[in-house]
């Protein structure tokens, strides 16, 4: 706007002086028209998936691994008459293909509904340029927390999804609780520890929404 009030106010000040002139300054305000044109038009760079038959197969392996004890726990979990809330498995065989971001890739495992409450969740599996196996991340996002009871039943499904994340990685289940705890008491957005060769963070700046997310990532 200040650029066209000055284009206008120089036109103005010169009149009729110039026919020359004038056509000058079309062909500057025209020049510089077309480079903002050129400046917006974006490029999309078509993003070709990778098949999961291309994961490095000691990953390969390390994931399989992951997924069958999580689904075994989610079997356990469906057959326990003591814990009221289901969680799902796993789609085996694994077929999902990678993302590529910005320095890594991600393999959607499993994103699904909650059961019994509003919310859903998804499991990540992460790898990096050489499609090694990096680490996992559960994201969740259930009621606020202005809708949920004492008890907070409705997050426990995500919560429960999370743990057998946890023990299907091969981390401690009580550390995880603690440090859960830990967090959600002292009310902080992020609360990172180390388990064997895993970093996990707990992510929780929009916890009030109902929304958390951990992330395992590899330390060696």
């Amino acid at each position: 706007m200040k650029k066209a009030l000055l284009l206008l106010l120089a036109v103005m000040l010169v009149g009729c002086s110039g026919e020359g002139t004038e056509k000058k300054k079309e062909a500057s305000v025209n020049k510089e028209e077309e480079n903002v044109k050129k400046e917006e038009v974006v490029k999309e760079e078509k993003v070709v998936p990778v098949k999961y038959a291309e994961v490095d197969p000691e990953s390969k392996a390390a994931v399989e691994k992951f997924v069958k004890k999580y689904n075994v726990q989610a079997d356990l979990i469906q057959q326990s008459k003591e814990v009221p809330i289901k969680i799902d498995k796993i789609p085996e065989p694994i077929t999902s293909e990678l993302n590529e971001e910005k320095s890594m890739f991600s393999q959607i495992l499993l994103e699904t509904d909650f059961k019994q409450y509003k919310g859903h969740y998804k499991i990540v599996a992460k790898y990096n340029k050489s499609k090694k196996i990096t680490g996992y991340n559960i994201s969740v996002e259930a009621s606020p927390a202005n809708e949920v009871n004492e008890e907070a039943d409705e997050w426990q499904e995500g919560f429960l999804a999370a743990m057998t994340t946890t023990d299907a990685i091969g981390l401690s289940i009580d550390t995880f609780e603690v440090h859960l705890n830990k967090a959600l008491e002292e009310e902080k957005d992020t609360h990172s520890y180390i388990d064997s060769n895993y970093k996990v963070t707990i992510l929780m700046p929009d916890i009030d929404l109902g929304v958390f997310e951990i992330s395992y990532d590899l330390t060696k």
